[in-house]
């Protein structure tokens, strides 16, 4: 995940005369498991969390560890929308998602870093 933005307006534009915000993440991909994309970054977007069930929590933690040569890779499950005429990708709570988990991640001691 290259950047993670929240805030961002979903693609479809206002719905119902309000805006839809969402977070957006740019997802850089290595390999497509199923199906095809021929681009080499991707935009997703997702919502905050429970509520409305979206991933912004695991989108940040794979953005702050983008660099990582061990906690970088994640995969992510993605479904893919066409409306009003735009098509776009959306990753919920209920996408398939597999990265390290957050107790695995190296240990920072008071003061130091990685």
């Amino acid at each position: 995940m290259k950047t993670v933005t929240f805030g961002d307006q979903y693609p479809t534009g206002d719905l119902g005369g309000k805006p839809l915000r969402y977070g957006r993440g740019e997802v850089e991909i290595e390999k497509v498991l199923k199906g095809s994309y021929s681009e080499r970054t991707v935009p997703v977007y997702t919502g905050a969390g429970p509520g409305d069930c979206g991933r912004l929590g695991e989108f940040v933690n794979a953005a702050v560890y983008y660099d990582h040569e061990t906690f970088g890779e994640f995969e992510l499950g993605l479904t893919k929308i066409g409306m009003n005429g735009k098509t776009f990708y959306v990753s919920s709570m209920c996408d398939y998602a597999k990265g390290s988990k957050f107790e695995e991640r190296p240990k920072v001691e008071e003061g130091g870093t990685e």
